[in-house]
């Protein structure tokens, strides 16, 4: 019953801001997810640092709810698959590291939130990165839920020339990774990846029949690293707004992010545009922790600032990610929520503000149900999560209430540290600019629809309660995850994990290990990660990334 009313006021609710602001709606909300890659947490502005001005996404989280304890995987794939899925990686075998370019694995079989979405009418689209599969065609989006699909099916790609490079046994194999559907996206090889990913988008808007509800993933290249050779590329224009950066990778970095942000202001005007920004919802995450360290070819001069670790381990820096949702039909908004939220709870949450009538209860899932949570700021009912256990790199984690347990290291501790600048190594000290904020696209849009925006005397406020600040450990209780350590964190009053407990709690510590030991019992062997290069090699599918175990003549020479 209380479901049932819950539905029927959204529907009221959406129906009467239809009549009053004159626009067309459909009875459920449009729906947009924007996805960044390996954006780190101390890389948006509204998290504290002036040092890269997003004002676009600022403005929107402000006038939405900033999701401060959002968790992730430590891998892409794995995130991907744990939204579309609603269920923890470990149920899929996809709990190790992201699918490679050559390698036959991908989503294993079953329905997910595109589908659902399609069975109550929704228009799907994906745009940008899928890295969910593509050694079949029924691996790839426009074979699972989505109408149409315009992007790259690997973990990476160039920016401008979309030739993603692989080496196996030392020998590089290349190939174009770029495509409309089915079919390669040749003449937009020069073109900047973030730019084309709007154009798209933004043209997928403005072309929708609003008769129809729209679901769109817009999956974004940035800020994850490419090929070695080109690793960081970004418009010339928009690195030099950063010139205050001293490191010129993180100032690339930096022209990166912008671009994003400059993407975000693009989508919400063109919603505007269309008339149905006030019946959309925008959900706006990061699939990882920035990769701060590592290889030329993998980092990316994110900064994860204050946390400890980057992208690929069990630390926040790893794993607690940039997430906001955004909405005019939601009652309680213009705050920060320090709510625990798993990106599995966003197939039931997107599934509940779209009216499905699917049974949640029914469905073998992990994930939450939070609309009621977010739109009328009710409590969640999740008190713990699963962050993962990889079987093969003997490692877990997992939070309880505001504990949070890790057991084993990742590359053997190489990334249990800090990494990352804090935002004030600059050659000029950056104030925050507020007034940017309030002018952005996003800015505009608001004041100009929104019955109560979050004014610009109020964003101060709020950023600060967006921000993580850390006072210094003692050092007397270090944390030592070689040979299987285990260590304990009070995320509540010591969210960057210098004051380790596990001697203080002994009982909760047992309680915690059981949990992830039942975990443990459903756990599917992950996937390995072994490519068929000799059979998917680009060379014979015209030079491009293709899924070779069924051949489609077209692109096929072999």
């Amino acid at each position: 019953m209380a479901k049932m009313t819950a539905l029927c006021y959204n529907f009221l609710l959406i129906t009467a801001i239809c009549v009053i602001k004159e626009v067309k709606c459909a009875g459920e909300p449009h729906i947009i997810i924007i996805i960044a890659d390996d954006l780190g947490w101390n890389d948006v502005s509204y998290h504290g640092s002036s040092q890269i001005m997003t004002p676009n996404i600022d403005c929107l989280a402000y006038n939405g709810i900033i999701l401060n304890s959002h968790y992730v995987q430590p891998s892409g794939s794995a995130t991907r698959a744990a939204l579309l899925t609603g269920k923890y990686p470990i149920k899929l075998g996809m709990q190790g590291e992201s699918i490679k370019p050559g390698v036959p694995v991908g989503l294993p079989d079953g329905k997910i939130l595109p589908e659902y979405l399609k069975d109550i009418g929704y228009a799907t689209h994906f745009v940008g990165k899928w890295n969910l599969g593509q050694s079949r065609w029924n691996d790839t989006p426009t074979h699972r839920g989505f109408d149409h699909h315009f992007g790259f099916f690997n973990g990476w790609t160039s920016y401008y020339d979309y030739l993603t490079t692989v080496t196996v046994n030392g020998k590089e194999y290349t190939g174009f990774d770029l495509r409309r559907d089915t079919q390669p996206a040749w003449d937009l090889s020069g073109q900047y990846a973030t730019d084309i990913f709007t154009t798209y988008a933004t043209d997928t808007i403005q072309q929708h029949d609003v008769a129809r509800p729209l679901f769109m993933v817009i999956s974004h290249l940035a800020a994850h690293a490419a090929n070695p050779s080109k690793s960081l590329e970004a418009p010339q224009e928009s690195i030099d707004k950063f010139g205050h950066i001293i490191d010129s990778g993180r100032r690339t970095y930096a022209g990166m992010v912008s671009k994003i942000d400059d993407s975000v202001g693009a989508i919400v005007s063109s919603l505007e545009q269309k008339g149905i920004f006030d019946n959309t919802v925008i959900l706006f995450i990061s699939d990882g922790g920035a990769a701060s360290v590592g290889e030329i070819g993998n980092r990316n001069f994110g900064s994860n600032y204050p946390f400890k670790g980057i992208k690929g381990s069990l630390w926040e820096g790893g794993v607690r990610s940039v997430a906001f949702i955004s909405s005019q039909l939601f009652l309680q908004r213009g705050r920060v929520s320090t709510d625990l939220i798993h990106v599995t709870d966003w197939l039931p949450t997107i599934l509940s503000a779209a009216n499905s009538e699917v049974n949640l209860f029914d469905l073998d899932i992990d994930g939450v149900d939070l609309w009621s949570s977010l739109n009328y700021n009710f409590d969640t009912t999740r008190r713990s999560t699963l962050i993962n256990i990889d079987e093969k790199n003997r490692n877990a984690a997992l939070i309880l209430s505001s504990f949070k347990l890790i057991v084993g290291s990742t590359l053997n501790g190489s990334y249990d540290d800090y990494f990352g600048e804090s935002g004030e190594e600059n050659l000029q000290p950056i104030s925050y600019n507020s007034s940017a904020v309030f002018n952005s696209l996003v800015g505009q849009t608001i004041t100009k629809l929104s019955y109560q925006p979050t004014n610009e005397f109020e964003y101060e406020s709020l950023r600060n309660l967006a921000t993580i600040k850390c006072e210094g450990s003692d050092g007397k209780h270090p944390c030592d995850l070689s040979d299987g350590g285990i260590c304990l964190f009070n995320l509540a009053k010591d969210p960057c994990e210098q004051d380790n407990m596990i001697n203080m709690l002994p009982s909760l510590v047992r309680q915690m290990k059981r949990k992830i030991v039942e975990y443990r019992e459903g756990l599917i062997e992950q996937f390995e990660m072994i490519p068929n290069i000799e059979e998917s090699d680009p060379k014979k599918f015209q030079y491009a990334w293709n899924p070779w175990k069924e051949c489609v003549d077209a692109l096929c020479t072999a």
